[in-house]
Order: C-alpha cells, then sequence, then structure tokens
C-alpha cells in the first residue's frame, strides 16, 4: 500500500517504500532495511539531524542476527522509537541496520530538542537492552546514502526481485523457460563488442545492435533475448554476472522483461 507524507519538513509528497536487502561485509551477514522513498526528496534541508540509536541484541543465531523471539522484541521496539520521536522531535525513520549482534535505527530530525526523552522513554520497557543514541548534524544525509541505501548492484538486484515478483503475481512466470529480453546502454561501440564476446554471451540472440550512438545521450543500446527460466536464485546466478560483465565494459545492464509475444 503506498503511503503518502507532507507536512512542515516535507513540503513535497513522497511514497514510502520499503525495502530489505542482505549484504555480506567480512563474510557475516548485514541486513539493511530503508525507506527507498526518501532518496527522491534527500537531503530534506529541514531535517539536517541524524539520530542514531545503536541497540545490542540479547539472543542471537550463529550469524550474529537475532533468533525469532528477539526480532519480535526488536519490533516492538522500532514501533515505540518510531511513536515516540516523532512525537517528541519530529524525526521520521530512515532505516536500520543489523550485523554481529547489534541494530541501528537512523532517524532524520529537524533538530536535537526531545530527541533524548524520546530515545529513553521509547526504551523505558526495554530495560535489558543495552543501548547508546547520538545525534547529530547531517545536512547531506550521507548516513542515508552511504549506511542505508543500496548500491547500483543491490539496487539492480532488488528491482529484479520485484520485477519477478509481480510477473509472477501476474502468471507471466510459470514452469518452463520462457523468452526474456535484456536491455544494455554502453558509452562506446568497442565495449560493447567487447561485452559480446564474453563468455557470459552463450546462447542469446542479438535484437538491437546500433553501430552508432544513439538518442540525446549518444549512447549504444543492446537488446538481447534469451529462453530461460526465472526464478529468485536465477538472478544471482544469470542476472549478476550479466550486470558484473556489462559494468567491466563500460556498459550498464538496465534491466530485463518477460517478452509476451
Amino acid at each position: 500500500m503506498a503511503i503518502f507524507l507532507s507536512g512542515p519538513a516535507f513540503s513535497q509528497k513522497i511514497v514510502h517504500d520499503w525495502e530489505n536487502y542482505v549484504v555480506s561485509l567480512n563474510g557475516k551477514p548485514v541486513s539493511i532495511n530503508v525507506d527507498l522513498g526518501l532518496a527522491s526528496i534527500a537531503p530534506v534541508k529541514e531535517d539536517s539531524f541524524v539520530i542514531i540509536l545503536r541497540v545490542k541484541m540479547n539472543q542471537l543465531d550463529a550469524k550474529g542476527m537475532p533468533t525469532d523471539a528477539e526480532a519480535e522484541v526488536l519490533l516492538k521496539m522500532e514501533d515505540e522509537l518510531v511513536a515516540l520521536l516523532a512525537r517528541q522531535s519530529g524525526a521520521t525513520l530512515a532505516g536500520r541496520f543489523t550485523q554481529r549482534g547489534i541494530r541501528e535505527f537512523y532517524f532524520y530530525a529537524p533538530d536535537t530538542l526531545g530527541f533524548r526523552k524520546g530515545v529513553n522513554q521509547s526504551m523505558q520497557p526495554f530495560s535489558d537492552h543495552e543501548w547508546l543514541s547520538q545525534a547529530k548534524k547531517d545536512p547531506k544525509w550521507e548516513n542515508y546514502f552511504s549506511v542505508l541505501y543500496p548500491g547500483k548492484l543491490d539496487k539492480f538486484r532488488i528491482e529484479s526481485r520485484r520485477n519477478l515478483a509481480e510477473l509472477t503475481r501476474a502468471g507471466l512466470i510459470r514452469q518452463g523457460l520462457v523468452m526474456v529480453e535484456y536491455f544494455f546502454e554502453f558509452q562506446e561501440l568497442e565495449s560493447m563488442k567487447k561485452f559480446l564476446s564474453s563468455p557470459a554471451m552463450t546462447g542469446f540472440e542479438i535484437i538491437s545492435l546500433p553501430s552508432k550512438p544513439e538518442g540525446d545521450r549518444k549512447t549504444y543500446a543492446l537488446i538481447l533475448r534469451k529462453k530461460v527460466e526465472p526464478d529468485y536464485p536465477w538472478i544471482e546466478s544469470h542476472l549478476v554476472p550479466l550486470y558484473n560483465a556489462a559494468a567491466k565494459n563500460n556498459g550498464v545492464f538496465l534491466g530485463w522483461q518477460r517478452v509476451l509475444k
């Protein structure tokens, strides 16, 4: 469901767009939950302070992530923080990350007044958890973009998962092979040719192979086609190598779609 937010600090209406993704850091998983919708208006000049709450988790699995019981407690904690920090300091939750027994919550607020009171009240029911909080100037929303927001490859993974889920809901992805088109963009003709000669290109049909740059951006738009069986593991085994191969040759893997004809 789309949720719209407007107010003095948010002069534009935005659609909150929450997403969870996992990255690896030193061989350990890091789970990140972020409101992607904030990127459309960030940085918000009126909300130039970031409030960070670091909580030490009590019940962990072998990977340093919360157990089911701990995850339930943390969600209740988040609900309290969202309600009370919004009331005390007008703060908005931007996201959180979880790794190695720690969860950090990130809020953006117009100032630091009332943030300690809001955090203290929120954490009273969770006195068995150790925690630290701070608020600092972050006018460029660097914590949002560097800590929470996905990099280009992770954003591509998210978009591919969403595309696959939507096609599945629509009944357009079934067992067996289906035809998929792949869209790429390259800065130079030679880079595109080098990409096409890479091992990842096995089994592809070329649909569009421009000989000169096109459009306002003066780039080479390559379209390929292949029969595949799309599922979630296919994103990692098939799409990510294509993304990396394109990037290695100064190109961009723009996306893919199911061919309906």
